[in-house]
């Protein structure tokens, strides 16, 4: 019996692996952004961090707000968070070479207004370590909190300890 060749199958498995990071691939960890901003406006720290996301392409509400109060808290001074923003790169490999020529047709960048899960979609393995989420904190200031407003107490000194208010009694009138 003659023997196949197969040899054409190797060469072109080999060749193949070069092209691997141009396929499209499940998003299984992101990078999270936390933005430090203090109570001037002024952008005090940036911390970087690694997540393993439990389910492939979804941050769970859970996971993630178990996030933001990880990192609400910072060197002993409070944050409250102001802005979340996703960053997924969802190109296709036949959009790569007009994305590198018109960068501006491409927006990969969502603002969330509200905690919810959040959807990646499958990522090429080149751009894989550019899905991300930005969370931004303001220092939360203890004093802003505490009300303004002075709460006005009326002295009655006619009435002693008598707040409600006086109804009117009517007479019953009869009919005739």
């Amino acid at each position: 019996m003659e023997e196949l060749e197969v040899d054409w199958i190797d060469n072109f498995e080999e060749e193949e692996k070069m092209y691997e990071q141009f396929y499209p691939d499940t998003v299984k960890s992101i990078k999270i952004f936390s933005l430090y901003v203090n109570k001037d406006c002024i952008l005090d720290k940036v911390k970087e961090s690694f997540y393993n996301l439990e389910n492939e392409n979804i941050l769970r509400k859970i996971e993630l707000v178990r996030i933001i109060r990880e990192k609400k808290k910072d060197d002993g001074v409070n944050y409250k968070l102001i802005s979340l923003i996703k960053h997924n790169v969802d190109l296709k490999p036949e959009e790569i070479k007009n994305y590198i020529l018109n960068k501006k047709e491409y927006l990969f960048i969502d603002k969330l207004r509200e905690l919810r899960d959040i959807n990646f979609y499958d990522t090429i393995g080149m751009f894989e370590d550019l899905n991300s989420i930005f969370l931004i904190y303001y220092e939360f200031n203890e004093k802003l909190k505490q009300n303004k407003t002075k709460k006005i107490i009326f002295n009655h000194h006619n009435h002693t300890g008598h707040r409600k208010t006086k109804r009117k009694q009517f007479k019953e009138t009869t009919a005739k």
